[in-house]
């Protein structure tokens, strides 16, 4: 339903088109952190540095907070998730 109202949104200034745009991102980043596991972390960390972390990085830290929150016993893969990220982006571990 998502990518159908984007496709149908002709301008990519307007206030409509950001929305979707940010739900996406939200969606995309909390799916990720959600499925990450020792051995799958790899191809994890790759899907989000495709994503624009930069900009996500609100959105990051709320996912990844809300999942230790739910399943504490993943708290060390969720610290070496966020250790990794933060060695790629270094900016975002900053604010």
């Amino acid at each position: 339903r998502l990518k159908q109202m984007m496709a149908e949104a002709q301008d990519k200034n307007s206030v409509e088109y950001q929305r979707m745009t940010w739900e996406g991102l939200k969606k995309s980043i909390n799916g990720l952190v959600n499925k990450v596991t020792k051995t799958n972390m790899t191809t994890i960390i790759k899907e989000l540095l495709s994503h624009n972390m930069v900009r996500a990085r609100g959105l990051y830290a709320r996912s990844v907070m809300k999942a230790q929150l739910a399943s504490p016993a993943f708290s060390p893969v969720y610290a070496a998730l966020t250790a990794v990220i933060n060695t790629k982006l270094p900016e975002n571990g900053e604010t």
